[in-house]
């Protein structure tokens, strides 16, 4: 069993006081500004925002752009995202278009009072400032709809590149990877987690990214973080407990022996 305790990097080893982070509600993180571009609002950090411009003067919204590209790739999720490179770069980003899940998803569908991406945005910022890997938040656009008292929103973060969800890391099919050092990279993020008291209750295996650093180490990142909430001092548990329960469900469906291992290396 993960024990609070055990060492971590030193960058995550402070609990985190404010549910929604290190940045108060209402303000962006240092570098980010705030753009109207047509009838777009667009949050992005300032060395992006150009690339923004460039996207919504020839589409109607970022996540039009990414579909019309050449050389997109889809990425399926509960809805397909995109990913492409940024104009004239080899920066590859991936966009997301806002959607609502749950019981109520086939009638709130993409239409949001206020949506979750300036939120996620500071979530993001937050677990980046710490020490625990998650794709960087390059920026988000939201549009009005029914006279601005309802908005859509796409989300762009930096795209990870030669990486792999664990489920697929771990699942009959395998990846790239090796499965044990996918999982003890996957126990790290939770120790990460469990320190700053960050609790994600979506923390299932499609939730978590693992890609090599530069030194050829395996990394576990946090997907899906808009959710994501600190100062919950029963994190460790409530993460474990979520995690667990995705491993089984995919062990279920997909019979990978590694899904087993990590279970037992989580004690479930």
């Amino acid at each position: 069993m993960i024990r609070v305790s055990d060492e971590v990097s030193p960058f995550a080893g402070s609990p985190i006081a404010t549910p929604s982070g290190l940045i108060p509600e209402g303000m962006f993180p240092s570098g980010y500004i705030e753009k109207r571009i047509h009838e777009a609002t667009v949050v992005s950090h300032g060395s992006t925002m150009p690339f923004f411009e460039e996207m919504l003067a020839s589409h109607p919204t970022l996540y039009a752009w990414a579909a019309a590209q050449s050389d997109v790739r889809v990425m399926q999720g509960r809805q397909a995202a995109y990913a492409a490179p940024l104009p004239d770069t080899d920066v590859g980003v991936v966009v997301r278009h806002s959607q609502h899940g749950g019981m109520l998803a086939p009638l709130s569908r993409d239409l949001f009072r206020t949506p979750r991406a300036a939120h996620e945005l500071r979530i993001n910022w937050t677990l980046r400032h710490v020490g625990i890997p998650s794709p960087r938040l390059l920026g988000y656009a939201l549009y009005p709809a029914m006279n601005g008292t309802l908005w859509r929103a796409d989300v762009v973060t930096r795209e990870i590149t030669d990486s792999a969800d664990l489920a697929k890391v771990l699942g009959a099919a395998g990846a790239s990877f090796d499965p044990a050092q996918a999982i003890n990279a996957t126990v790290t993020l939770l120790k990460r987690l469990s320190r700053t008291w960050a609790h994600h209750p979506d923390l299932n295996v499609k939730n978590i990214l693992i890609a090599a650093d530069e030194n050829g180490t395996l990394v576990a990142h946090v997907l899906d973080v808009d959710t994501l909430r600190f100062a919950e001092r029963n994190a460790e548990t409530l993460n474990l407990a979520r995690l667990v329960r995705s491993a089984r469900k995919w062990l279920s469906r997909d019979g990978g022996k590694a899904f087993a291992q990590l279970i037992e290396r989580l004690g479930g």
